[in-house]
């Protein structure tokens, strides 16, 4: 666990990013902002100077994780998660930034753990921006591998019956590219039951099971859609962001 920076120095009246870099061992994982069925998203509480304003942390895309049987949304290996920071008072040149966080978080594999961490990293203030060759290249990836909001001609439809929600897919989408699955936002959608695939009348549908501990009052199902050979011309990830209405 590291705070890392894209920036050699900071400038006063410009925002930046910093990364939460975290590195897990073989078989562990860490969990996505919505996990699924079971884990907590790793947080982090930052410390800033007075006049900072602190962004949402964005977490890095997400994969399915098991912890034992249950299939959940996590991350294995390495990833960063960034916030941008910006201050609205002035920056002194040549004196150094320092920024701390607790953060927090729940490693599983075939047991859990919770781990913690005090984190700060130092930036100095400087006349102009000026990169970090190492850092740079993977703030930049981090960016564009971000999920792309699909298509507004892409007419998607959700159809709820007691505990299965059919998403219907657009009538464009083809089997060929690979199984879509959809890494549901909040907890309307359950991570270890299966997503099935089937050919309906005039689109293929992908048939989703209600989570028991939703609200209840979902007016929308809302996430990622993820297809390991991407989207096509539709998109260069492998994400697409979809929300579409429940009827």
């Amino acid at each position: 666990m590291e705070l890392i920076s894209e920036q050699k120095t900071v400038v006063d009246g410009k925002a930046f990013w910093l990364g939460w870099r975290i590195v897990r061992e073989k078989g562990w994982h860490t969990y996505w902002k919505y996990p699924g069925d079971v884990g907590v998203p790793p947080k982090i509480e930052w410390t800033v100077p007075d006049g900072f304003k602190v962004g949402e942390l964005i977490y890095a895309l997400p994969q399915r994780v098991s912890m034992g049987k249950v299939k959940a949304h996590g991350n294995y290996g390495e990833t960063l998660f960034l916030c941008k920071f910006e201050s609205s008072v002035p920056l002194e040149t040549g004196k150094l930034l320092e920024i701390s966080g607790k953060a927090s978080w729940l490693t599983c594999s075939s047991r859990c753990l919770p781990g913690f961490a005090d984190l700060s990293i130092e930036i100095p203030v400087g006349g102009r921006v000026e990169y970090d060759p190492i850092w740079r290249p993977r703030f930049e990836a981090f960016r564009e591998s971000m999920p792309r909001d699909a298509p507004s001609d892409w007419n998607f439809k959700a159809m709820q019956k007691g505990d299965k929600i059919d998403l219907i897919l657009p009538a464009s989408v083809r089997e060929t590219g690979g199984y879509p699955y959809l890494f549901g936002h909040g907890r309307l959608i359950r991570s270890h039951a299966p997503q099935v695939l089937r050919k309906g009348k005039d689109a293929w549908v992908l048939s989703l099971r209600r989570a028991s501990w939703g609200t209840g009052k979902e007016r929308e199902i809302s996430g990622l859609l993820y297809r390991k050979e991407g989207w096509g011309k539709v998109s260069s990830g492998l994400y697409l962001q979809i929300r579409v209405p429940l009827q």
